[in-house]
């Protein structure tokens, strides 16, 4: 089971395998899984935080003072 569930965004991985999830599970502050939204869901629990993203982008945290894409 997961404690964050991100789905229906546009995430940025930079991983070829995953060109274009929609989804994440998190548990602890730790990425547990990416892919569809329907793979995703299914590590959600009742006690879950279930977010819609409602089409937005997720990108990885920068920790850096600045950056450039």
């Amino acid at each position: 089971m997961s404690d964050l569930i991100l789905f229906n965004g546009k995430l940025w991985t930079q991983d070829p395998r995953f060109p274009h999830p929609t989804a994440l599970a998190m548990q602890a502050g730790r990425i547990l899984a990416v892919g569809s939204d329907d793979d995703i869901l299914a590590f959600a629990g009742s006690r879950s935080q279930v977010i819609d993203l409602d089409g937005r982008r997720v990108l990885p945290g920068l920790v850096d003072a600045h950056f450039h894409f």
